[in-house]
C-alpha cells in the first residue's frame, strides 16, 4: 500500500512538472502547480521512507489527501479565468482504483464520497456553467464503477487464493491437514509453547499391516480405512488439538497444553476407537502410536518427531496395536478428573471442528 501510494504521488509530481515545462494554458496558475508538484514529491518521499512504519489506518487519510490534490489541480488549470478545461479530473480514477483494490468496502465508499464532494466543490468554485452537473455526474459515475469492479475482482481473487492455500495444506482423501500443513502448525504450536511455558505433545501413528490390507482387500478398502480413521480422530481429539495425515497410512496429532501422560491417554483412546471401526476387510483395523512431549523430549520439531517415531517403532516391535511413550510409567494412569483429557463427543457437540494433519516417519 505504501509503495503504490508513493508511486502515485511521484507520478503525479512528474506529470505536473512536465505539464508546466511543455506548452500549457496561459491562464493556468503556474505557482499553484509548482507548489502542488513539490508537495506531491515530498509526500512520495515520505511514503516510501515510512511505509513500513505507517499503520494501515493512515492510508485512507493519505488517499483522501490525494483526492484534495487532484481537486486543486483541476482548480489551478485556468478554467476559472476563462481558459480551456484540462480534464485533470480523470486523475480521480487513480484514487478510485487504489481504494477499490486496497480498502474495505466501507473505506472505498468513503473515498468515493470524498471524491464526489471535492469535485463538486471544485466545480462550484470554477463555475463551468450548465455543463457542471453533467461533468460531475460522468466523472463520479466513471470512477465509482471502476472502483467497484476492481474491488469485486480483488475480493474474489483473495477468496480464490485462500481456497488454494487451504487446498495445498489439506489431504483430499481424509480432509485432514497434509504434511505441509502439519509442519507449519507444529512450528507455530511449539513456538507458542516456548513463549508460554505450557507443555506440548506429539503423537505419531500408523495403521498396522496397511500394505497387507491393500494387497488383500484392494485399494478401495484401504481408502475407506484411511477415511474412517480420520473421521474417528476428529471425534476423539480435543477442539484445541490438530490431527493430520502426513503420508500413506501415517497420521500425527499435535496436542497443545498436554503433558506426556495426557497425550498417552489420548493416544490410547484413539487406539481403542480405531479398533471399533468396521471396514470392508477380513481382518480388524488396528493402529500403533508413539508419543513425545515438550520439553522433556526436546525443544525442536525434529527432536520431538524423532522421539515419537522411535516410540512408534517400539510399539510395532512389541506386537502392534499399542501406544508407547518414552519415559512414561503406564502403570499409573492419569487422573480421570484431569480437565485436559478428551471428553466424549456428546459433551463437545457444537465445538469448532478440529483440523487434521499427518505423521511423518524419520
Amino acid at each position: 500500500m505504501g509503495r503504490v501510494a508513493g508511486l502515485l504521488y511521484l507520478v503525479g509530481a512528474v506529470m505536473t512538472v512536465v505539464a508546466l515545462v511543455f506548452p500549457h494554458s496561459p491562464r493556468a496558475d503556474v505557482t499553484g502547480f509548482w507548489v502542488l508538484a513539490a508537495a506531491m514529491a515530498c509526500a512520495s518521499y515520505a511514503l516510501f521512507a515510512l511505509r513500513r512504519r505507517l499503520p494501515r489506518s493512515t492510508y485512507p487519510l493519505v488517499i483522501a489527501l490525494g483526492t484534495a490534490t487532484v481537486s486543486l489541480a483541476v482548480y489551478f488549470n485556468g478554467e476559472r479565468h476563462g481558459g480551456p478545461a484540462a480534464d485533470n479530473e480523470v486523475l480521480y480514477l487513480w484514487i478510485a482504483l487504489y481504494a477499490g483494490y486496497f480498502f474495505t468496502r466501507a473505506q472505498m465508499i468513503g473515498q468515493l464520497a470524498v471524491i464526489a464532494a471535492c469535485y463538486a466543490a471544485t466545480l462550484l468554485a470554477i463555475g463551468p456553467g450548465p455543463v457542471g452537473f453533467t461533468r460531475w455526474f460522468i466523472t463520479v459515475g466513471m470512477v465509482s464503477v471502476a472502483a467497484c469492479v476492481v474491488h469485486t475482482l480483488s475480493r474474489r481473487n483473495e477468496r480464490l487464493m485462500g481456497e488454494l492455500f487451504d487446498a495445498a495444506r489439506t489431504d483430499m482423501l481424509t480432509g485432514l491437514l497434509n504434511r505441509q500443513g502439519f509442519d507449519e502448525r507444529f512450528e507455530r504450536e511449539l513456538a507458542r509453547a516456548r513463549r508460554t511455558g505450557e507443555p506440548l505433545a506429539l503423537v505419531l501413528a500408523d495403521i498396522d499391516s496397511f500394505k497387507e490390507l491393500n494387497d488383500r482387500d484392494g485399494h478401495p478398502a484401504g481408502d475407506a480405512a484411511l477415511r474412517a480413521v480420520g473421521a474417528r480422530a476428529r471425534e476423539i481429539i480435543r477442539h484445541t488439538d490438530t490431527v493430520a495425515r502426513i503420508g500413506g497410512d501415517e497420521f500425527a496429532a499435535i496436542l497443545p497444553d498436554a503433558d506426556i501422560r495426557v497425550a498417552f491417554a489420548i493416544a490410547e483412546r484413539l487406539r481403542k476407537a480405531v479398533a471399533e471401526i468396521q471396514v470392508v476387510s477380513s481382518q480388524p483395523l488396528t493402529m500403533s502410536f508413539g508419543v513425545a512431549a515438550y520439553p522433556e523430549h526436546g525443544g525442536t520439531c525434529e527432536m520431538l518427531v524423532l522421539t515419537a517415531d522411535r516410540a512408534l517403532y517400539r510399539a510395532k516391535g512389541l506386537g502392534r496395536n499399542r501406544s508407547v511413550a518414552d519415559g512414561l510409567d503406564t502403570s499409573r494412569p492419569p487422573r480421570p478428573g484431569d480437565s485436559r483429557l478428551p471428553r466424549q463427543r456428546a459433551a463437545t457437540r457444537g465445538r469448532p471442528r478440529a483440523r487434521g494433519e499427518r505423521v511423518a516417519r524419520s
